[in-house]
């Protein structure tokens, strides 16, 4: 078994010296193509930059790692078996960004509340009740401008474009405890995190579910009925002190 705290241990100790920045791609002859600061292209920018991170904490500790395509939870399944092939630890790991603009809350997309929470085997790699663990991966970043656009005849090289992002924040917590009680994303069926203004803040907040002795159970408890709950509870004390969630202090 691995502890959140150990495993941001490892994450914070492994990557302790890095910037987290990068340039574009780069071809043989060392070109540089820059890339935008479009959230979905830098989220990917990130798996990848941590993917071998979390691959070295796996070996170390005796998980096996799999990935899921775009459209499936989680990002990394890390799994640890018994000598008998039981599930001693099944930790999902999601790789989670947004951008920060001063004086505008942020929030992350946690994933489709109509999907594995609903149905233990919809959009999900292996069965939700299969996990023990949901931890989320975050990074906070500002954008920068554009990179000037070239031809042909003033291709940049290594070192000549600026990253199209200034890293603010990173953050590993338990996903339970960022979980807030709005959708995420206007008419997507997403689950939407707490609002911040900080990116700091993001590594200690605590969000309504965190209340709760049995904070995972009540937070899927809501989000399996949320169509229900949304108007009933708009705010951390309507939540706590309604009568369906009594059962989970």
């Amino acid at each position: 078994m691995i502890t959140l705290q150990e495993f941001e241990k490892y994450f914070s100790g492994y990557t302790a010296d890095w910037t987290w920045e990068i340039q574009g791609f780069i071809d043989e002859q060392n070109r540089v193509y820059p890339i935008d600061s479009d959230t979905k292209v830098i989220s990917t920018v990130f798996e990848r930059l941590s993917s071998p991170v979390l691959r070295t904490i796996a070996r170390e500790n005796g998980f096996t790692v799999a990935n899921a395509n775009q459209t499936t939870y989680p990002d990394f399944t890390l799994t640890k078996f018994d000598a008998n092939g039981n599930i001693i630890q099944r930790i999902a790991i999601d790789i989670k960004t947004t951008y920060h603009i001063q004086g505008r809350p942020m929030l992350f997309t946690l994933g489709s509340y109509k999907s594995f929470i609903r149905n233990d085997t919809k959009n999900i790699l292996y069965p939700y009740t299969t996990y023990t663990d949901h931890w989320v991966i975050g990074f906070i970043y500002v954008r920068n401008s554009a990179f000037e656009e070239y031809d042909l005849t003033n291709i940049p090289q290594v070192g000549d474009i600026k990253c199209p992002y200034d890293l603010q924040s990173i953050f590993i917590r338990d996903k339970t405890d960022i979980v807030g009680l709005r959708a995420g994303s206007g008419n997507t069926a997403n689950i939407g995190s707490i609002k911040l203004r900080e990116p700091n803040h993001f590594m200690t907040a605590n969000g309504p579910f965190s209340n709760f002795s049995k904070a995972k159970e009540a937070c899927d408890h809501y989000w399996k009925n949320y169509e229900h709950y949304i108007s009933e509870v708009s705010n951390e004390a309507e939540l706590l002190a309604h009568p369906d969630f009594l059962r989970f202090f």
